[in-house]
């Protein structure tokens, strides 16, 4: 597939330099102990806040979600377009004979020795950005994530400048630095076209999804795209996922929403539950809303919302043939939206 290339410009481009040949041959560097000093204050810091794993509502997001319509958080994510597995380098070399992605957790091999967990603090990786230049990433900090997620592990990423400085690659819309998963595939980070906001299968290339994004969000709630349930993937689950945090109805990458909106989200499959008393607002797939109740709040504004309006919309939740992946509900007057 063709290189996706995002239409966000670089809000600090200046800070991302070309790879060159030196950049390859130093790939794997290991931050030195002030630095990691510094990034350990900083994580620390954030993870009092974080919404990564953490509860608003009885030990998952759910009933209190805090909608968004970023998809990978902000800063440098919102042009780190995706990376690269080439040339990533672990103990300071890049000869590996291949690298791939389990769960969340970067697994490779040289010769007879493997490489997983925690042999990947101070991995470097090239990125892509959405002007077709590279910029150099390296892994400063790794970490278990918190309670319910304990089997994902968590990345301190961050980019060098210009200058030879690191700095990390997410911030969520607050602008806190915060953690990143990595995960499988590409995004199309645009709006307004017909593959905005859809994630594609590419074999040589993945994307560090920032803690506060709709990708990491998800994770979160328990759709894993890289799991099967009763024998399901959940990977559609995840897509509609982000389509849902985001309102991003249409399915084009639009959003329609802003962060602090609260959303009742729940499923088929029962990995989310309904645990609220709120009306209920739409049912949603991969593509984005499938269908809208007519007597929730106005869609004004929303092109596709008159082809899509359908009185008993989400009523056959517990029919799996149709394809709905999410319903949610919005909060009931008298609540702050």
């Amino acid at each position: 597939m063709n290189r996706l290339v995002a239409t966000l410009a670089c809000l600090a481009l200046s800070a991302c330099s070309p790879v060159n040949e030196d950049d390859a041959e130093e790939a794997g560097f290991l931050p030195s102990s002030v630095d990691l000093q510094t990034a350990r204050a900083a994580m620390r810091i954030e993870n009092g806040g974080s919404l990564n794993g953490g509860s608003l509502n009885g030990g998952s997001l759910n009933g209190g979600s805090l909608n968004g319509g970023s998809l990978n958080g902000n800063d440098l994510s919102g042009f780190l377009v995706h990376v690269d597995y080439d040339f990533a380098s672990v103990d300071g070399r890049s000869d590996l004979d291949w690298l791939r992605i389990e769960g969340t957790q970067f697994k490779a091999k040289r010769g007879p020795a493997i490489y997983s967990g925690y042999d990947f603090w101070g991995a470097r990786f090239f990125g892509h950005l959405g002007d077709g230049r590279r910029a150099t990433l390296r892994i400063a900090a790794m970490r278990q994530a918190a309670e319910p997620n304990q089997d994902l592990t968590e990345y301190w990423v961050e980019y060098r400048d210009d200058g030879g400085n690191w700095h990390p690659i997410c911030r969520d819309y607050t602008g806190t630095a915060v953690w990143a998963y990595p995960v499988k595939g590409v995004y199309d980070y645009r709006s307004g076209v017909p593959t905005g906001g859809a994630h594609f299968d590419e074999p040589t290339r993945f994307t560090f999804a920032c803690g506060g994004g709709a990708i990491v969000k998800c994770i979160n709630l328990g759709y894993r795209p890289w799991v099967t349930h009763n024998g399901e993937s959940l990977a559609p689950y995840h897509q509609a996922c982000t389509r849902l945090l985001r309102a991003d109805y249409c399915g084009d990458g639009s959003t329609y929403t802003q962060n602090g909106n609260r959303v009742n989200l729940y499923d088929p499959l029962g990995l989310q539950q309904d645990t609220e008393n709120w009306i209920f607002e739409a049912a949603w797939d991969e593509n984005g809303a499938r269908c809208f109740y007519p007597l929730n709040r106005s869609h004004a504004g929303i092109p596709c919302y008159d082809t899509r309006v359908e009185l008993f919309c989400g009523t056959n939740l517990s029919s799996q043939t149709l394809g709905i992946r999410l319903v949610n509900e919005t909060p009931t007057a008298g609540l702050t939206p």
